[in-house]
């Protein structure tokens, strides 16, 4: 039977018996049975270890060619049955490190914990009682070939096809009770395995005791030396498992917070040290060329495994991964490793020259008055992540692009494999100002002209005297007049608004709304940002540009228009 192909159309249920199974993985309940029964299963694996990042060493158990495919088949059948909670990022399609740093971004606090031997104590015994129990309700000899197959010395074997699955399906309890737990408190959680984490946005005296107890130093509140709080730590035991007390630790403001190795400060990122470490590497290899670095490289690092190009060619696409290919950070790396006299090579496709876009820091006055919005937030079981600008203007309103706030996304029908886009629609983000320490508000759309392609947003519990812009009223740009569109593309890095200077080209109406055309790219995040002329008065709202289309235009929204929408929707400016 070809197990890949049939598998597609077939699904364990209740009425599932042994014999069943055996056909569904493409053999026969006899032949199953002998894998377990005749001799030790352990003669099916092969062991090894791997060093850990602490220094120590995990043990990996591989198994057997036939083991390994029949394995596989399995986990694509308990695939099916197993419908995972949002928090759990680790072991399903289409997820990563990446997806489980998001949510934790630009937290106050960050408290990561570890799960101690974590397939260790994922026993035969679990897994037949789990699948036996609701909502798998299986047969009870049913779910002990399962567990025969998936275990080696009655426990979770880490490195077979079936571990990942199981160990998701089994903490199913755990995750329902620590969602419910964070729910509870304001926090965010997430797994990604065995690596726990929850977030708060408070201050660290309102952190609550029963997730994570922090110190007191002199009357003062300190996270350096925290515990698990009691009912965090209740609800871990009361599940089977064990907290690893030696990886416990809470990350505060003003230092570095990662979670599963991804910095999230800002946005997920490789750590500094990780990139200098690649950049050294590579130097290595410029300097005393392949043979030589290598035999340096094994020298520092004993322990590993293959040849230096192999590992710097990993690593670059694991960075390539986090921060993506249009990252600065990535793309110089990738030029210097494709230019090492090795036969490896990295993507890094060629990119529009960057023009002289004057980007450079600027005073407080013009970059308190201008905003990211951003938007993270699962739709249809899609992690949606649109970022664009915005701009401040009087009577506390945000001015931004009304697509900002609206994203296609692809829904596919698991019994057709038919795939539908539909357009998903916000009504609220997240707005900040660029910079280290700056607060993060929320905000809500009060109007939006998608045809304008503008909205408004509103602040919740917005400070007083928020620095904002003045509109041009008396003249508007002509052609040949020099401008500047302020906002944060995306491929641009950095703590400080992007300032791109341009001349104007062509004014035209698009769909009855009147723009301008400026003669620089226009890049995504651009989008809502506010044009100025030289009074540093506002003439118009950056609307998509070219970034990408050779035939798109680079163009703004009028302040006119902006102006005329306001006093239509009752804004008295």
């Amino acid at each position: 039977m070809n197990g890949g192909f049939f598998l597609n159309f077939l699904a364990l249920n209740p009425n599932t018996t042994p014999g069943d199974l055996a056909a569904f993985l493409g053999t026969n309940y006899g032949k199953i049975k002998s894998i377990y029964y005749r001799g030790q299963m352990q003669r099916h694996y092969l062991p090894f270890d791997i060093p850990k990042k602490n220094g120590g060493k995990r043990r990996i158990l591989a198994p057997s060619d036939k083991l390994k495919t029949l394995q596989g088949r399995l986990a694509s059948l308990l695939e099916k049955l197993y419908n995972p909670r949002e928090p759990v990022k680790a072991f399903l399609k289409g997820t990563s490190i990446v997806d489980n740093a998001w949510p934790h971004c630009r937290k106050k606090f960050v408290f990561n914990i570890d799960l101690e031997n974590f397939f260790g104590t994922i026993t035969f015994a679990r897994i037949r009682g789990m699948l036996i129990a609701k909502p798998y309700s299986l047969l009870p000899e049913t779910a002990t070939v399962i567990a025969h197959l998936a275990t080696v010395n009655g426990i979770l074997p880490q490195g077979a096809p079936s571990s990942p699955i199981l160990s998701n399906m089994l903490c199913g309890s755990l995750d329902r009770d620590l969602y419910s737990l964070a729910k509870r408190h304001r926090a965010v959680y997430t797994r990604y395995a065995d690596d726990i984490t929850f977030s708060f946005y408070c201050p660290i005296e309102f952190l609550p005791k029963n997730i994570v107890e922090w110190s007191d130093s002199n009357g003062h509140a300190n996270h350096y030396h925290s515990n698990v709080g009691h009912d965090l730590k209740a609800a871990i035991n009361n599940q089977g498992f064990t907290i690893n007390t030696s990886k416990v630790r809470l990350q505060g403001p003003h230092e570095r917070r990662t979670v599963t190795g991804l910095v999230t400060n800002q946005k997920p990122n490789v750590p500094r040290p990780y990139v200098r470490k690649i950049a050294a590497l590579i130097h290595s290899i410029e300097k005393y060329g392949d043979q030589a670095a290598n035999v340096i490289y094994k020298k520092k690092y004993p322990n590993s495994k293959g040849v230096l190009e192999s590992h710097l060619q990993g690593h670059l696409l694991y960075i390539k991964q986090v921060v993506g290919e249009s990252s600065i950070v990535y793309r110089r790396l990738a030029q210097r490793f494709n230019m090492l006299p090795i036969s490896s090579k990295v993507p890094n496709t060629p990119q529009a020259t960057k023009e002289d876009s004057d980007n450079f820091k600027v005073g407080e006055f013009i970059k308190n008055k201008c905003w990211i919005t951003e938007i993270g937030e699962n739709r249809e079981g899609q992690l949606v992540q649109i970022q664009g600008s915005a701009f401040m203007i009087q009577g506390g309103l945000l001015i931004s692009c009304a697509h900002n706030f609206s994203s296609e996304i692809e829904i596919k029908d698991p019994e057709s494999d038919k795939v539908t886009k539909k357009i998903v629609n916000f009504d609220e983000c997240t707005v900040f100002r660029a910079g280290e320490g700056e607060p993060i508000y929320e905000a809500k759309v009060v109007i939006i002209d998608k045809l304008l392609d503008l909205a408004v947003l509103k602040i919740t519990e917005a400070p007083q005297a928020l620095p904002a812009f003045d509109l041009e009223v008396s003249k508007e740009p002509n052609i040949g007049d020099r401008v500047a569109v302020l906002g944060f593309p995306n491929h641009k890095s950095g703590p400080h608004v992007g300032i791109l200077k341009c001349k104007i080209t062509n004014k035209y109406p698009l769909f009855d709304v009147l723009h301008s055309e400026v003669d620089k790219t226009l890049y995504a995040g651009n989008s809502g940002g506010p044009v100025i002329n030289s009074s540093y008065h506002v003439v118009g709202v950056a609307a998509k540009g070219a970034e990408g289309n050779p035939n798109g235009k680079n163009s703004f929204i009028r302040v006119s228009e902006l102006i005329k929408y306001l006093d239509k929707s009752g804004f008295i400016l």
